[in-house]
């Protein structure tokens, strides 16, 4: 944790994406990730919920390609563009959704560019 001199605590403002598709299109998500250079991620399996094709099921019990996964990641807003440019590019032929909002981050540097 950062700490300024007067004993404040240091935020750094950042974009969060949020990803939910089906499991099937994960490695289409992973790479346009590693093309913005987003220095990290989260992936949540066997999501479940209710959207416009009706109810999603979780359990993914036969295989990891079936079902939905979620997608959390954090980054600069220009990487957070560009994945979000490539996701609208991808749901014009595959269903997902994705939600964007600004945080604030205690170590800005479990975010940054991968190398």
């Amino acid at each position: 944790m950062t700490v300024s001199a007067n004993g404040g605590l240091v935020l750094h403002r950042l974009k969060k994406i949020e990803i939910v598709i089906h499991a099937e299109d994960r490695s289409l998500v992973e790479d346009l990730l590693a093309a913005a250079n987003v220095g990290g991620w989260t992936m949540i399996r066997d999501v479940a919920g209710l959207g416009h094709g009706g109810f999603h099921q979780g359990k993914t019990i036969f295989n990891d390609r079936s079902g939905l996964v979620m997608f959390v990641g954090v980054a600069e807003e220009a990487a957070i563009a560009e994945v979000a440019r490539g996701l609208a590019r991808l749901f014009e032929t595959r269903a997902g959704v994705t939600f964007l909002s600004d945080v604030e981050v205690m170590r800005s540097d479990y975010f940054a560019k991968v190398a």
